[in-house]
């Protein structure tokens, strides 16, 4: 076993970023190639200028890990790795039977009793399921193309359009890859270079749970190569249960409820890439190159600058069954961003669930090989009654590589070039943009320009020990700065589309995109989304200032900009920013939260002095009332002038002339 107890200050120190201790701890873990792996983490640390990041990253593992131990009883200086891997599975058991519980199953190991629970459940999430994906009809001009012969004979059709008319069209797609083998499905893939944009649609991904017995025999193969029930074509987005002969599976609840949690998750991640791709040239070479999903062969170099591979395909856990060397050099996975998602699902449906929170990438060596803390590969290895010998080690190791990477250069550029590379290209470290110094121009220059003395101070405040607000500051600020004239609108994220509150925010967005003006929210649901469509179907342009939170806040579909803040006080900043008017809906806690911080910063002159409208008399009208009666009148905490910075207003017409005339007024008063 490779121990690191406590890293303390003296410890730090001799770790140092040469070092070849720190070197060896995280090499062990990932059986990385050398010295490929220690130019690459000193490649990390020069373009980023973050000095001594893998030092706290073993830091982190081993108390997170030790956290761990503790809470199941063992002591870390002591436990043997037969110990912690059983003590990890009984950990499981336990989880195992409280989730089966919550899903409303009863305990078992019958698969077909099971999968309707388990599907349910995944059904029950809050999670954003609406995704760009081929239409039926082109999937179905490819098909005729190349028609599936195996399939069609399986299934016993002689005629293409006759297996169309009675066969469930999800079902039957996914069971091409079973049916017709890999020759056929690499030149398959090579027709979508014909597809273009109008080829695509919006609409919501699904869970198929496929016919058991026209398909089990043609799914048997995938079932014992890949030892699980489930798959997935992210063109088409469609989830599938597949069937399998064997009856039943230990430990299926968190095999293949995390597997639906994490192929959501990839169809959502394919689906924002398709269409950000959809808007560029050589649309269907994308589409091609992404499918056929391969790494290519080129090869590191000791000495050079280092990229980092975007994979998408699982890599062996030992090198002899990797596809190549590439597993054991630098990489990034966008399979890590998904299981992470997943657990974030999960842990929507048991809380309980946080003892294996973060820890995905968390591990320690014994015996020459890593035990996982990362709940997939236990749950994984409990399933397929794996022994400690045999024990997986493959999602841990591709977090750690992700994480490494996070550590030098930050989380937004990880996912932001994972998007941006999914067709398999090559990330360089040396072109991002890392904030190395702690100044921020384009801030000062916005806070300047408004005479904000409030936010001088604040970032005065931050330099030097908030960065990461500072960092998002100076990107947000910068983008919001390239629209002449904003509307930021607030409301409830709970209102579905249909709702009336909804759709007065996409008809008022809408109209506002159309004179002119960037609506800017908070880039969630509901009145967020009614605003952000109605400017993305007017053609305008539409802004979503997200929030990374632990239960993610997924940014909605309708967006032409946008940026996740990790920091709630950078986000609140930002959405007061210059703005040409605030309008708010029917909103809950937040929505009055920002509308009253908004009240005092313009009620102190901290911010130019824009309409504050409030939409919808039915719901604004008593609250107008309390602060009418209750502060002004009865005990007098504001003024009349106070009761005066805002507005209630329904009609369309008269918003846009209050908001023209300000801006009118303030035109006239900077010239």
């Amino acid at each position: 076993m490779v121990f690191y107890s406590k890293v303390s200050r003296y410890t730090r120190c001799q770790l140092k970023r040469g070092s070849s201790r720190v070197a060896k701890f995280l090499r062990d873990l990932l059986d990385a190639e050398e010295p490929l792996f220690t130019d690459a983490l000193r490649q990390l640390e020069h373009a980023s200028g973050r000095q001594a990041a893998d030092t706290k990253l073993i830091g982190d593992i081993t108390s997170m890990a030790h956290e761990n131990l503790r809470q199941m009883g063992l002591n870390p200086a002591s436990s043997t790795g037969q110990e912690v891997y059983h003590g990890l599975e009984a950990r499981l058991v336990g989880d195992l039977k409280r989730l089966t519980k919550i899903i409303g199953a009863e305990e078992s190991e019958d698969v077909r009793y099971l999968v309707p629970f388990m599907v349910k459940a995944a059904n029950s999430v809050e999670f954003n399921r609406r995704v760009f994906v081929i239409k039926h009809e082109s999937a179905k001009n490819l098909l005729r193309q190349m028609p599936p012969k195996i399939l069609m004979e399986k299934l016993g059709y002689h005629d293409i359009e006759s297996m169309f008319d009675h066969e469930n069209f999800a079902e039957l797609y996914t069971a091409l890859r079973f049916s017709e083998g890999p020759d056929w499905l690499n030149k398959y893939d090579e027709l979508f270079e014909t597809v273009t944009p109008a080829d695509y649609e919006e609409r919501d991904l699904e869970i198929v749970v496929m016919d058991h017995d026209k398909y089990v025999d043609l799914a048997a193969h995938f079932v014992q190569k890949k030892l699980h029930n489930v798959t997935h074509t992210k063109e088409m987005g469609v989830i599938v249960v597949v069937p399998m002969h064997a009856k039943t599976m230990r430990g299926l609840v968190l095999k293949t409820l995390p597997l639906l949690f994490h192929y959501m998750n990839e169809v959502k991640l394919y689906s924002t890439f398709f269409k950000l791709k959809s808007k560029q040239p050589h649309f269907g070479k994308t589409v091609v190159s992404t499918l056929v999903a391969d790494p290519g062969d080129a090869s590191q170099m000791a000495g050079q600058k280092i990229h980092w591979r975007v994979i998408q395909r699982y890599l062996g856990k030992h090198k002899e069954d990797s596809i190549s060397t590439i597993a054991f050099e630098p990489h990034v996975q966008p399979e890590d961003l998904h299981w992470r998602r997943a657990e974030d699902l999960l842990y929507q449906l048991d809380p309980e669930l946080e003892f294996w929170k973060d820890r995905d990438y968390v591990g320690l060596s014994y015996d020459g090989f890593p035990i996982a803390f990362n709940l997939f590969d236990v749950s994984f290895a409990y399933s397929n009654s794996e022994t400690y010998e045999n024990r997986y080690a493959y999602h841990f190791r591709e977090s750690l590589w992700n994480e490494i990477f996070v550590r030098y250069m930050g989380f937004r550029n990880l996912a932001n070039q994972v998007l941006q590379q999914l067709d398999n290209s090559m990330i360089s470290p040396e072109k991002l943009p890392v904030i190395k110094k702690k100044n921020v121009p384009s801030l000062r220059k916005e806070n300047e320009k408004h005479d904000l003395l409030i936010r001088r101070k604040l970032i005065d405040a931050a330099e030097g020990r908030l960065d990461g607000v500072i960092e998002e500051f100076d990107q947000v600020f910068e983008m919001l700065g390239k629209y002449d004239k904003t509307v930021t609108v607030f409301g409830s994220a709970r209102k579905p589309q249909e709702d009336g509150v909804a759709w007065n925010a996409y008809e008022l967005s809408r109209r506002l995109a159309g004179e002119g003006y960037a609506i800017v929210t908070g880039g969630g649901y509901g009145v967020m989304e009614a605003s952000n469509r109605g400017a993305y179907d007017a053609g305008g342009d539409s802004v979503g200032l997200n929030i990374l939170l632990p239960h993610e806040q997924s940014l909605n579909n309708y967006t032409t900009a946008s940026f996740q803040f990790e920091h709630f006080f950078g986000r609140k900043v930002a959405m007061t920013l210059d703005s040409s008017a605030y309008i708010f809906f029917a909103g809950g806690f937040g929505t009055l939260d920002e509308l009253f911080e908004i009240l005092a910063l313009e009620e102190t002159n901290k911010i130019p002095r824009a309409p504050i409208i409030l939409v919808g008399s039915d719901f604004w009208g008593p609250i107008d009332e309390v602060i009418r009666t209750t502060l002004l009148e009865r005990f007098g905490t504001i003024s009349a002038d106070d009761h005066s910075l805002y507005s209630v207003i329904d009609n369309h017409d008269e918003i846009l002339h209050k908001i023209s005339e300000y801006k009118h007024k303030r035109g006239s008063a900077k010239a």
